[in-house]
Order: C-alpha cells, then sequence, then structure tokens
C-alpha cells in the first residue's frame, strides 16, 4: 500500500492526538496521592492532607509536605466540620488535637456516625486560614 500525500495529514493527525492522550494519562498517574492510612488526600497550599474517619467515628488527619513526607504541626489546632450522610444526620464540628502518636491530629469521635459524605478542614497554612473539603467519594483529584 503506497502512502499518498493526501494520507500523510490524517496521519500526522492520529499522531498527535494519540501522544496527547498517553502525556494526559501520564500526568494523572503522576499526580494522583497514595493515601498512607486509607484515607482522601486532597492538597492545599503546598501541603498534603489526608482525612479519615474510623469505625468508632473518630476524625483523624494527617499533613505532609509536598513529597508525602509527615509534617510537625503541633503549632495549629484544626477544626472540621462533618456532612453526615443519611435521614437522620446532622453536621458535626471537632477540634482536632496534635498527637505525638505519628504526627497526627485527632478529634473526640462522632457518636453514632454511619457514614460521612463530606468533611471541611479549617487550618492556618503558612500564616493564611485555609479550609480543606474532603470527599469521601472522591477520586483524590480534588484540588
Amino acid at each position: 500500500m503506497t502512502m499518498t500525500k493526501k494520507s500523510w495529514p490524517l496521519i500526522a493527525a492520529i499522531a498527535i492526538a494519540l501522544v496527547g492522550f498517553v502525556s494526559v494519562q501520564a500526568a494523572e498517574k503522576g499526580h494522583a496521592h497514595k493515601a498512607p492510612h486509607g484515607g482522601v488526600v486532597q492538597e492545599a497550599d503546598g501541603v498534603h492532607a489526608e482525612f479519615l474517619i474510623d469505625k468508632s467515628g473518630q476524625p483523624t488527619l494527617y499533613l505532609y509536605d509536598k513529597s508525602m513526607k509527615p509534617l510537625a504541626g503541633n503549632d495549629v489546632e484544626p477544626r472540621v466540620m462533618i456532612k453526615a450522610k443519611g435521614q437522620a444526620a446532622t453536621d458535626e464540628t471537632r477540634v482536632l488535637k496534635f498527637s505525638k502518636e505519628g504526627w497526627v491530629f485527632k478529634g473526640e469521635p462522632v457518636q453514632g456516625l454511619k457514614d460521612w459524605d463530606t468533611a471541611v478542614v479549617s487550618i492556618k497554612l503558612k500564616d493564611t486560614p485555609t479550609n480543606i473539603r474532603f470527599s469521601r467519594h472522591s477520586d483524590g483529584h480534588g484540588h
């Protein structure tokens, strides 16, 4: 089969489209953040935050640098507003206290919490008040 001059633009367009598709997939894979503790990871102001709520209803927050290395954050006191899921669910707010057990912030458990939809952590990062939104059903790319 011989290629005609008319075929070249079509072949070039297909090649460019394939290269663009592969580049986007590679960028997305490189951008994903693995949650070391099984929570949801978001980024704000160059800091990564991982949020989770365990089976007892206790909210937990981990802070990491850009390389996902734990940050010592004993000088901040984040607050979290949790939007529970279900008909009788109410919004709950908790102060997260620093714990030296793994450089983590933990709050008082939310009694009776079966499932949650959204949590908003309010924290001061780099002297700027910041809200970080977590969705339990997030794909981890919500920044």
